[in-house]
C-alpha cells in the first residue's frame, strides 16, 4: 500500500499544492491508481474508507480528492457534502470513481458537484485529463514522462553522457536538457530514436531556461513538434504510455 506523511499546512485553510487524497475500499485499484498518480508527479495519501479519508483532509487540505463512490459505511457522495459544509474544504474538487458504467450515474455525479465522474478501470491517459482539468491552471490534455535519451539538434548530436539530452517527453514536444537553448520562437531540427524507430522532425522553441529556472529547474529549452506524422504521434503516444505504466498493472 502507498504511504505517505502529511505535514499540516502554515493555515488552516491552505491547499497543499499537487497533494491528492485517493479513496478506494479496492486494495488493488487503491495502488494502481496512486501509482500513476505518483507518476504525474503529484502527492498521494490512500485511504479505504471515508472516515479514514476524512481524518487525512482534517489534518492537511489536499489539491483534489477523489473517491470511490461506494465506500463502505461514509460513501463518496457523504465525503463530497462533508467537504461542501466546511469552510476550510468546500473549494477543493472531487472526483467520483465508479463501477457502473451507465451515463446516467456520471450525470448524476456532475450534478451533484464532483468535478468529474471516471468509470472503473481507468485508463492513465483519461485519470490524467480529469485531474488536470480538475486542479492545474493550465491542463494539458496529454500525457508528459519524464525519461533520458539522445538527441540531436541541428545534425548535431548533444552529450548525452553529460547531461544534455531529452529528459521531458510528450506526443506534441519535449523538454532538452542543454546549457545552450536556442532562441524563443526559432525551429530547429531534431533527430531521436525510440524503441527502435528513427524520428526526423522539426521543432519551435517555445521556451528557455537556466540552472534552477522553470518547472525543472534545469537548463534547457522547451519544443513543439511541427509537421509530424500520425504515425509518428502514435509511436509517441505509445511509448509514453509504456513509461508511465510500466510496472504497474492494469487496474
Amino acid at each position: 500500500m502507498v504511504q505517505c506523511t502529511i505535514v499540516p499546512p502554515s493555515g488552516a485553510t491552505k491547499h497543499h499544492a499537487r497533494f491528492v487524497v485517493l479513496v478506494d475500499a479496492d486494495a488493488h485499484l487503491l495502488f494502481t491508481l496512486a501509482m500513476l498518480l505518483q507518476r504525474f508527479s503529484y502527492h498521494v495519501c490512500t485511504a479505504k474508507t471515508g472516515e479514514e479519508a476524512w481524518e487525512m483532509i482534517t489534518v492537511a487540505v489536499p489539491s483534489l480528492v477523489i473517491t470511490d463512490l461506494a465506500l463502505p459505511g461514509m460513501s463518496g457522495l457523504d465525503l463530497l457534502h462533508r467537504l461542501r459544509h466546511d469552510s476550510r474544504t468546500q473549494s477543493v474538487p472531487v472526483i467520483a470513481l465508479t463501477g457502473d458504467g451507465a451515463s446516467e450515474v456520471r450525470v448524476r455525479s456532475v450534478r451533484a458537484g464532483f468535478a468529474a465522474c471516471l468509470h472503473r478501470p481507468v485508463a492513465a491517459e483519461e485519470l490524467y485529463r480529469a485531474v488536470q482539468q480538475a486542479v492545474e491552471p493550465t491542463p494539458r490534455s496529454n500525457i508528459r514522462v519524464y525519461t533520458r535519451f539522445p538527441v540531436t539538434v541541428n545534425g548535431v548530436a548533444l552529450d548525452c553522457g553529460g547531461g544534455e539530452c531529452a529528459s521531458v517527453l510528450s506526443e506534441h514536444g519535449m523538454y532538452i536538457r542543454t546549457l545552450a537553448p536556442s532562441p524563443v520562437n526559432t525551429v530547429i531540427t531534431l533527430g531521436f530514436t525510440l524503441n527502435g524507430r528513427m524520428f526526423a522532425l522539426e521543432a519551435v522553441v517555445l521556451y528557455g531556461h537556466r540552472f534552477g529556472e522553470g518547472p525543472f529547474g534545469e537548463p534547457g529549452m522547451g519544443l513543439k513538434f511541427l509537421r509530424i506524422s500520425a504515425e509518428d504521434v502514435e509511436h509517441i503516444r505509445r511509448f509514453v504510455r509504456d513509461e508511465i505504466t510500466r510496472g504497474i498493472e492494469a487496474g
